[in-house]
């Protein structure tokens, strides 16, 4: 989608998502493929039997360049050259990012994710709201999500390396899920009733935007060519995932805007600043 500022807003508020296409430059994207190339090994055809030695199953195999959340302090794959550093802070996800998580939020966690032909399904989830693995919520039941809960202070940035879609697989959402105020039933956590799942046309050069509370998902890769997606997650100043965080680089000259990005977490305007105060441009 390329609509007015009016038009993207309405649609990321009703839908839990957005694509915006012509992101990157063909150039930019050779420029982060190549670099992914130089940095990860080819997937293994065996790849099933390689995620059944690892604790995190398929999720081993396919993602790369991991820092925050699941995984250690680092850099990640922002430590692998100046593209990927430059999509920290890409215009056309800031301003996105200003709307939902206002004016001081952080880059919480990073990783990329490949898929080669036949990866099954990730299981449709949310990390926050009704459905989030710790809500008290019940089956068929209205939840009345607390206070002192979040619901839409985190958000994710998919940059496409190669397209994917309703003919390939890779990223599937519930849209409008972002707002249920009930718990995602089994059938469809199982893929046994999908009518409401779709998987978003997402062009090379494209990023998916999305709220964390947006049930989301992986849908089985059947393209020829690999899935190739960096994701970026950000969350309000004053929240985090996980002890665990990204940060910069040694060596590496970061903007202002960046570094501000890579602050540990604060009460917004008391400890964080604002990523937009004039001294970040």
């Amino acid at each position: 989608m390329n609509g007015s500022a009016e038009l993207d807003r309405y649609l990321f508020d009703l839908q839990g998502f957005l694509v915006i296409e012509n992101v990157l430059s063909s150039a930019e994207v050779d420029a982060l493929n190549a670099l992914v190339d130089a940095h990860v090994e080819a997937l293994p055809e065996d790849w099933g039997a390689v995620a059944a030695e690892n604790r995190l199953g398929l999720y081993n195999v396919y993602r790369f360049g991991m820092a925050g959340g699941s995984y250690p302090d680092g850099p990640g794959f922002l430590d692998w050259g100046q593209p990927f550093r430059d999509l920290m802070d890409h215009p056309a996800v800031m301003a996105v990012l200003r709307e939902q998580l206002g004016q001081s939020f952080r880059l919480d966690r990073i990783f990329g994710m490949r898929m080669s032909k036949g990866m099954p399904n990730a299981r449709l989830h949310s990390d926050y709201g009704a459905s989030q693995p710790y809500a008290d919520s019940h089956p068929g039941e209205r939840y009345r999500q607390p206070d002192y809960q979040a619901l839409h202070g985190f958000s994710v940035a998919a940059f496409n390396l190669t397209a994917s879609g309703p003919e390939t697989g890779g990223l599937r959402v519930i849209p409008g899920s972002h707002h249920s105020h009930y718990r995602l039933p089994e059938r469809i956590r199982n893929d046994e009733y999908l009518d409401v799942v779709v998987c978003p046309k997402a062009p090379a050069g494209s990023v998916t935007l999305f709220s964390e509370a947006t049930t989301h998902g992986t849908a089985r890769w059947t393209a020829d060519h690999e899935r190739r997606t960096l994701l970026y997650k950000y969350c309000h100043s004053n929240l985090t995932w996980s002890r665990t965080r990204v940060t910069a680089p040694e060596g590496v000259d970061l903007s202002p805007r960046q570094q501000k990005l890579l602050e540990p977490p604060g009460g917004a305007g008391w400890f964080f600043p604002n990523v937009f105060s004039e001294d970040s441009s």
